[in-house]
């Protein structure tokens, strides 16, 4: 077994443990341990819909606690999805990801602002987060700044769909999944537009320049 895969371990299997024993003996905090949990595969390759779990166990605990719990059990996924992702890209349906315009205008991004281009597609549910999953791995971003930025992003994306399930009612929010699945898809496809054009040479990416970059490498391997 390699050392980071060890080293890994050695921090997962007593949290986990821990977690386990906690909500075997503290029922109240039994539904916490299960988000912790469920956050893990939902932030992974499983298509297990986060929001609507941040939905259900903010009707339970405080927003704030929610996201938190949330964002640590996807923190704890990330070096897995990391992992896979080196492991897996010479696949042919990733293959086929990284060959895509969609792909290729993301890296745009990325290589400008990496930190804060993963902290932006990880905390608006319009962004093709996939692609970005891809990037980093594969573009040799340190894995500690993957899941910091990672963290950073899902916090407030947690704390509002946790705010929902607290503060609205059954109709109000079945109103507001609506609403916010339109408007998401529609983003969703202006965005998807957008990093076509600039794969394609027709636009260019938002991103003002703060600090002049010579080697875009160098930004994302340092």
């Amino acid at each position: 077994m390699k050392s980071d895969w060890k080293k890994y371990l050695a921090v997962v299997l007593p949290i986990s443990i821990a977690a386990v024993a906690l909500g075997a003996y503290v029922p109240e905090l039994r539904q916490l341990v299960l988000l912790f949990f469920y956050s893990m595969p939902a932030n992974s390759f499983v298509p297990v819909p986060h929001e609507l779990g941040m939905i259900y166990f903010g009707q339970y605990y405080s927003p704030v606690i929610v996201a938190l719990v949330a964002a640590a059990g996807t923190v704890m996924v990330c070096f897995v999805d990391y992992q896979a992702m080196n492991f897996a890209f010479g696949l042919k349906h990733l293959r086929k990801v990284k060959e895509s315009d969609l792909y290729r205008g993301a890296i745009q991004y990325f290589l400008k602002a990496p930190f804060v281009s993963l902290v932006v597609a990880a905390a608006m549910p319009f962004i093709p987060f996939y692609l970005f999953r891809v990037l980093s791995p594969t573009a040799g971003y340190p894995l500690r700044r993957y899941m910091m930025a990672i963290f950073i992003g899902r916090l407030p994306r947690y704390y509002v769909f946790a705010l929902m399930g607290a503060t609205l009612e059954l109709p109000s929010l079945a109103i507001a999944l609506v609403l916010i699945l339109g408007a998401c898809w529609l983003l969703y496809k202006r965005v998807s537009r957008h990093l076509i054009g600039i794969a394609r040479g027709e636009e260019e990416p938002e991103v003002v320049d703060t600090v002049t970059i010579s080697n875009p490498e160098e930004s994302v391997t340092a």
